[in-house]
């Protein structure tokens, strides 16, 4: 990296430590951009160029610590059946999500509602794990435990849409705990499985 780029990263790792901070201590409704600039010794024109709506900051730190846990969880995962391949996988991204509730319910609400050339990288990323999915589904496939015939992008499409659809009620208080949460995310992966093993066999 050039000097430059060294200077931009690090501009980049101090926006970062003092916006995860600032939310985690203050609250992100709480926090204002000129008080992330400060708590960085950046300009507030320098954050803007940076992320220029505080949203974007939030999105970024928040997708920054689900990939983390993503990578540990594929990393780790042993090779079992699909239904615990997948359990494991979201129970590990629900458990990031519990770090900071608050937090992770602004982040879906921002996530859902966001436009423009956010919502278009925010559509990639999701994309980039419903691929990861399928991968899994695609050797299970090969195990002989789902049918062949199935399309392993629109199975994965579906069952990410079962963990998020738990995620989004036990956010909001439906679910009453992560108990109930693991419970519902167990319940919803079988049914869904069901029917591809039984078409399987």
């Amino acid at each position: 990296m050039s000097r430059r780029e060294r200077r931009k990263e690090a501009t980049l790792r101090r926006i970062e430590d003092a916006g995860w901070r600032l939310f985690t201590t203050r609250g992100y409704e709480a926090t204002s951009t000129r008080e992330i600039a400060r708590e960085a010794d950046i300009a507030a024109g320098t954050l803007f160029n940076y992320f220029p709506e505080k949203r974007n900051l939030l999105i970024h730190l928040m997708q920054q610590r689900l990939d983390a846990a993503v990578e540990k969880a594929f990393a780790e995962v042993a090779s079992s059946t699909l239904e615990r391949e997948l359990y494991e996988l979201f129970d590990a991204l629900n458990d990031c999500y519990a770090e900071e509730r608050r937090l992770s319910r602004v982040f879906v609400k921002e996530l859902l509602f966001t436009d423009g050339a956010r919502r278009a990288e925010s559509a990639a990323w999701t994309f980039s794990l419903v691929k990861r999915i399928a991968e899994l589904v695609e050797r299970a496939q090969h195990r002989g435990e789902l049918d062949a015939s199935v399309d392993s992008m629109e199975a994965a499409q579906q069952l990410f849409s079962a963990h998020y659809f738990g995620l989004v009620t036990w956010l909001g208080g439906t679910i009453p705990s992560r108990g109930a949460h693991r419970e519902q995310l167990q319940t919803s992966l079988r049914l869904l499985l069901r029917g591809l093993r039984r078409a399987a066999a």
